[in-house]
């Protein structure tokens, strides 16, 4: 896959129905691509969207939790082997997230 395929799979097309008002002199984040006809389609990210704020939790040794308002994101990371081990690994940490999700204030 080409970088040009990789750019348009990051950033699908949005409706029209989505405007924003935004205002003179803020500042805004966003991702901009530029059309098929050359236009420069800019895109403002809405507040909220990207989950900034989130808070860490719970750090396990193979298991991170993190909260933000809307949401729980659960990271793990398990290193490579062979296949049995991986299914273990993988099988015991879930049960440490569950058991951590259990004891955090949702």
């Amino acid at each position: 896959m080409t970088d040009k395929q990789l750019a348009s799979l990051e950033m699908p097309e949005f409706d029209v129905d989505d405007e924003m008002q935004l205002e003179v002199g803020v500042l805004y984040q966003g991702s901009f691509r530029i059309g098929k006809d050359g236009k420069i389609i800019v895109k403002p990210y809405k507040q909220g969207t990207k989950p900034s704020n989130l808070k860490k939790m719970c750090d396990g040794d193979r298991h991170v939790i993190y909260l933000s308002k809307n949401l729980v994101r659960i990271v793990i990371s398990i290193q490579r082997g062979d296949e049995e081990k991986i299914r273990k690994a993988y099988q015991e940490t879930v049960i440490e997230c569950y058991r951590d999700l259990c004891d955090i204030n949702l």
